[in-house]
């Protein structure tokens, strides 16, 4: 089924038809970007916008808000109108904010995940050279 452009309220998402096959999106006429993914059994609130960084498109990001039983549709347009907001400013909705990280993420495995793939690719090369190093010690 092809995507479809409507007015999402409780009662246009209620009366979607399920597909019989697959999935398709059914996008708000409101607000750009806002929609509800319809499956065969499942209907969840989704955003989707561009991150950028520095006027350049970084990714576009899709974010899950929540399932169509569990969340009313204007509670989901709010929250998908602070998600656009985020990503409008660069940030990733659901990423943690600077100084509320895991306690249990120290310093080194931040820093693997923030790596730039040069950066990653360097570092297997030294734990592998330092790992054949270390077996033709034995």
């Amino acid at each position: 089924m092809a995507d479809i452009r409507l007015l999402l309220t409780d009662k246009s998402i209620a009366q979607l038809p399920a597909p019989r096959e697959g999935w398709y999106l059914a996008r708000d006429t409101e607000l750009k970007g806002f929609f509800v993914v319809v499956g065969k059994r499942k209907r969840s609130f989704t955003v989707q916008g561009d991150l950028r960084k520095g006027g350049k498109r970084v990714s576009s990001l899709r974010v899950t808000i929540g399932d169509t039983r569990e969340i009313s549709t204007r509670s989901a347009r709010a929250a998908a109108k602070e998600c656009l907001a985020q990503i409008s400013q660069g940030q990733h909705p659901k990423a943690p904010q600077d100084g509320q990280r895991g306690a249990g993420k120290d310093a080194e495995n931040q820093a693997a995940s923030e790596a730039t793939l040069k950066q990653a690719w360097k570092r297997y090369l030294e734990a592998s050279a330092s790992k054949g190093s270390q077996r033709e010690d034995h």
